[in-house]
């Protein structure tokens, strides 16, 4: 399973409207804020729609926002609905795309591994990315407001 554009822009996505709930954010808004192309901004937010992650509401005061709180949101759910699922082999997608399943080491420790990187991706809650977020962000004000004062004479 690896982080494709997609899944990286749907967690931008999702992070960055979890970390405003005050406020719907319009698509332009949303992709300035993650600095993504707002055409993709706007195929990644349909597709995270469809999976009833983010709601939608058009005109005036619209904009995107969670559809759920994000402690019911886990990554493996944003990972999921922003891409087709991914394995670490094709053939722990679909074991019957390999004869040698039944038989191989190889597919039977990456199906190991992939079990705990799917149970870790299921125990990370959009609220703890959220969380951090806003830890990184202050840490980041913090900094430029010191870097600011050490500038000035």
């Amino acid at each position: 399973m690896f982080v494709t554009r997609k899944i990286d822009y749907g967690l931008r996505l999702m992070l960055t409207l979890g970390c405003q709930p005050e406020q719907r954010l319009t698509s332009v808004k949303l992709a300035k804020l993650i600095e993504v192309p707002r055409q993709f901004a706007l195929k990644i937010a349909q597709i995270l729609t469809k999976a009833d992650l983010i709601k939608a509401q058009r005109g005036v005061g619209g904009g995107l926002e969670l559809a759920r709180p994000p402690s019911t949101i886990t990554l493996f759910d944003i990972m999921q609905a922003a891409d087709t699922p991914r394995a670490l082999n094709g053939c722990l997608l679909d074991s019957k795309a390999c004869a040698r399943a039944s038989r191989c080491a190889a597919h039977q420790e990456l199906g190991r591994i992939q079990d705990i990187l799917t149970r870790e991706l299921k125990n990370v809650t959009l609220a703890d990315l959220i969380r951090q977020q806003k830890i990184i962000n202050q840490e980041t004000k913090q900094r430029r407001l010191l870097a600011a004062e050490q500038d000035s004479p």
